[in-house]
């Protein structure tokens, strides 16, 4: 395993975009070195944070160091602006400007701002001059895909999507998919009297105890803030701890009709554009066969430039075999463009 060294940054809210919008970026130092390597921009899935992607992010840059040929330079993990530790910057903003919704678009423009703020804020980098490599899994992918719709586009030489959550409307394959995200949202458990308690809860629950337990860890540590009661004073504090995303936020996710029609429109688009991989998990546990076959459907005009299959796991393949994924992602990466020098 690499040494993976990492540091924030954050953006302050843009304009007319009112979030603030952290990103994480990754390197080692080896991989810094490769001034005309790749830059790749991770997008997670709902009710995750920027740091789910960390043990896939190591195993990855462990495989390209070990390549005779290293494509990578950084990576750069975008939070959704109301998960993670971006939610509690963002909480009256989220409130004021969207209640109990959030349209994917949010998301998109979220990475879009951070990637485009320029080398004086935020990451302090001129991605325009970088070679971006897009990487989202389920709502992140399909962020990704209505980056297409900002103008000017963000220049990725290829997109990959884990998992895409991303279908057609009015299906009832789609509608047995939300109504089930959106019924294990409510019904989850979301308080624990200590982040210890809340790992030997989750460790055995049906949907946890399936992932690798570096990505619990992660998530225990990053995924879960101390509870808002703890401001009160004795005896009605209370000090446990909660899920940085509100169950409101999360079900709102699911609601976003950006997921079944405006992100497949792009990813449409964008499959005819640039080359836009797809890897999904074997095991059908949110989207079937003929969900997945949508993604794929030339009538459509939907030509993904490949597709692949991680054996023994589901919809959230990223949390279940991080590794596997990374090692995928590393097939798929393209070699950095050279650039001509007089």
């Amino acid at each position: 395993m690499v040494q993976l060294l990492s540091t924030l940054h954050t953006l302050a809210p843009q304009g007319s975009f009112p979030f603030y919008v952290l990103g994480k970026q990754y390197w080692t130092e080896k991989s810094i070195k490769n001034t005309e390597g790749l830059t790749l921009i991770f997008l997670h899935a709902v009710g995750l944070h920027k740091e789910t992607w960390e043990v896939t992010i190591a195993h990855l840059l462990g495989l390209d160091e070990a390549s005779p040929q290293p494509k990578i330079r950084d990576v750069f993990s975008i939070e959704s602006p109301n998960h993670g530790e971006s939610a509690a910057l963002n909480k009256e903003a989220v409130e004021k400007h969207y209640g109990d919704s959030w349209p994917t678009r949010v998301i998109a423009e979220a990475a879009y701002t951070f990637l485009s703020a320029g080398p004086s804020q935020g990451a302090k980098i001129d991605f325009r001059k970088r070679k971006l490599v897009g990487i989202g899994h389920s709502i992140g992918a399909a962020a990704l895909f209505l980056t297409r719709d900002i103008s000017p586009q963000i220049p990725f030489l290829s997109v990959i999507g884990v998992e895409p959550g991303i279908s057609v409307k009015g299906l009832q394959d789609t509608d047995v998919s939300s109504q089930m995200l959106t019924a294990y949202t409510w019904l989850r458990r979301d308080v624990w009297s200590s982040r210890k308690s809340a790992k030997k809860d989750l460790e055995a629950s049906p949907v946890h105890a399936t992932w690798d337990p570096r990505v619990l860890d992660l998530y225990v540590k990053h995924g879960l803030k101390t509870h808002h009661a703890a401001k009160y004073a004795a005896p009605f504090s209370f000090n446990g701890v909660t899920t940085c995303v509100t169950k409101d936020q999360e079900a709102a996710c699911y609601r976003s009709d950006h997921l079944v029609v405006d992100a497949m429109e792009a990813y449409t688009h964008m499959t005819q554009e640039l080359p836009v991989h797809v890897i999904f998990g074997s095991v059908h546990d949110v989207g079937n066969p003929e969900l997945q076959a949508l993604l794929s459907d030339k009538k459509a005009g939907r030509r993904p430039a490949s597709i692949s299959y991680i054996e023994g796991a589901g919809h959230l393949v990223v949390q279940q075999q991080p590794e596997a994924v990374a090692e995928v992602i590393n097939g798929l990466l393209p070699a950095p463009p050279v650039q001509a020098r007089l």
